[in-house]
């Protein structure tokens, strides 16, 4: 099974990566508990929610249930469909919003540890963004109340408790928050039954259908956790039936460690209309989407030339952080020529005036390269596994409060950063390139989208980094860019509206839970 594979490779450092996570966690219980939020007399809410995180099953696999960890909830204030729950398992939550709504979520914990909600892509003030300090212990409640600022988009949540939030997202907890505006109104995408969200992730499980995870060991977290099926939206071999006209596919990556390369069944192109950071200005067409961990991508899909019956799969290849191309280990339909069909759309018999494809989906300001305070010294985050331990410029997280002097920031200043993925590296497995340990991180920084420079290379690509790269999505803005072996990716953000403390960290899961995070702070 994929996981024991894992369980191989990481054996040899689980000595160094259980000292290191026990320094780690000592280090950071010395930081005193926050009071949890309360709500705030005189916030008036267009949007009040319920949002519970609890145990309780979900019909996963066909047979017996299987036991998650889940978000529940209810609407308080508000329209009925401002928080609904996905097709497929049932079990994980859409929560809708406006541009410029203030939204209020009660947020109880249920569970039997200490959770949080971050508010994956907002720009957001640092106490509701959801940082490892501010996580409430059960049975306790945060209310989280801020004005939605993000242009229209898809983006999500998930728990962020600090070394369990590969854990808790593995058993269930994840959830989408889609953002509309005026500007999207405008440009008439399809809606209804006809915008489709479909959340990837892989899963293990045993013969009772239960989870397979890495327990409490934390041997083989520096590979990351890759599982044995592809679940769409909970479920695998995912169907749905479609009518025939333009659909707008929401595309999530929400696994721990997996990354995906896509393609269309009938060699049809990706139309991208969006990514992490909201609609583009222009649509974008490509053969191919590389995700990396907590990456998305919107696309435009017309399926008006189907006869009713026809079928489109979406198809999957399955890529661990060291670059292994590992679908062929994992179960499902039979492969189509390396891939896995891992979603079906089904033409119903039914069938729409088809929209046209808008020339011009949305206009958002442009960041520019010339208003960055460091753009001749662009600020470096090198990206290492050293003795076992995966770092950010040679450090693992500290103290929940702690801040580098090199990771002070001004706000309302624009800087360019650069992730480094070339650096030498200490004692480590799967060592290649001269001692460069051989695997991509998706570097996420929490409190801002990004437009991404380019990326640059000492030597030639591989074939398998130019089978990935040709899926990217190196436009529009972005708050996830996955880094290759050898690659250095520049970014250009601002930080702007919201000084305060918030974080930066490789989106693989358990890497992030193993230290490879740090605290910014973002100083008036």
């Amino acid at each position: 099974m994929i996981h024991r594979r894992h369980f191989l490779q990481g054996l040899s450092a689980a000595g160094l990566l259980l000292g290191n996570a026990r320094n780690a966690l000592a280090q950071a219980m010395s930081h005193g508990r926050i009071p949890p939020a309360e709500a705030t007399p005189g916030f008036d809410p267009d949007v009040e929610l319920s949002l519970r995180a609890e145990t309780g099953t979900a019909q996963l696999l066909d047979g017996a249930p299987t036991a998650v960890w889940r978000f529940s909830g209810n609407v308080l204030k508000g329209p009925a469909d401002a928080l609904t729950f996905l097709d497929g398992s049932g079990h994980i939550p859409v929560i809708r919003v406006r541009r410029g709504q203030k939204l209020r979520v009660h947020f109880d914990n249920a569970l039997p540890e200490p959770s949080i909600v971050h508010w994956h892509g907002l720009n957001i003030v640092q106490r509701m963004d959801g940082h490892p300090m501010y996580a409430i212990d059960p049975g306790q409640r945060f209310v989280y109340e801020f004005e939605v600022g993000n242009r229209a988009g898809s983006y999500w949540f998930h728990p962020h408790p600090h070394e369990r939030t590969s854990f808790q997202v593995y058993q269930g907890m994840l959830g989408l928050l889609l953002i509309s505006d005026e500007e999207e109104d405008a440009a008439q995408l399809p809606a209804g039954a006809q915008d489709v969200a479909l959340v990837i992730q892989d899963r293990s499980f045993d013969g009772g259908n239960q989870l397979v995870y890495l327990g409490n060991a934390r041997h083989n977290w520096m590979m990351g956790f890759s599982g044995e099926r592809v679940l769409v939206n909970g479920r695998p071999d995912y169907r749905r039936e479609v009518v025939r006209g333009a659909q707008r596919v929401r595309l999530f990556n929400g696994s721990n460690a997996t990354l995906y390369h896509l393609r269309w069944s009938n060699g049809a192109p990706f139309t991208v209309i969006g990514s992490d950071g909201g609609l583009l200005e222009q649509p974008v067409q490509q053969a191919t989407l590389t995700l990396g961990i907590g990456e998305r991508a919107d696309v435009w899909m017309d399926f008006s030339s189907l006869s009713a019956g026809d079928t489109v799969q979406l198809l999957a290849e399955s890529w661990s952080p060291s670059l292994q191309h590992f679908t062929a280990e994992q179960l499902g339909l039979p492969l189509v020529d390396g891939a896995r069909p891992i979603a079906a759309f089904v033409a119903a018999s039914a069938s729409v005036d088809s929209l046209p494809l808008p020339a011009t989906l949305s206009r958002y300001p442009a960041l520019a390269l010339d208003e960055a305070v460091n753009a001749a010294a662009p600020r470096r985050v090198e990206i290492s596994m050293m003795m076992g331990s995966p770092r950010l410029n040679g450090r693992s997280y500290g103290a929940m409060d702690e801040v580098a002097d090199s990771d002070r920031v001004t706000l309302d200043t624009t800087e360019v950063w650069e992730f480094a993925n070339d650096v030498s590296m200490g004692m480590g497995m799967g060592m290649g390139m001269g001692g460069m340990m051989q695997m991509a991180h998706p570097m996420h920084v929490h409190n801002v989208s990004f437009r991404v420079l380019g990326r640059s290379r000492k030597g030639a690509q591989s074939d398998v980094h130019q089978h990935l790269a040709s899926g990217f999505t190196d436009y529009g803005l972005k708050d996830v860019v996955l880094v290759l072996p050898g690659e250095r990716v520049q970014v250009l953000m601002k930080f702007e509206n919201h000084a305060g403390l918030y974080l930066y960290h490789c989106h693989i899961l358990e890497h992030e839970d193993l230290g490879m995070m740090h605290n910014f702070l973002i100083e008036t």
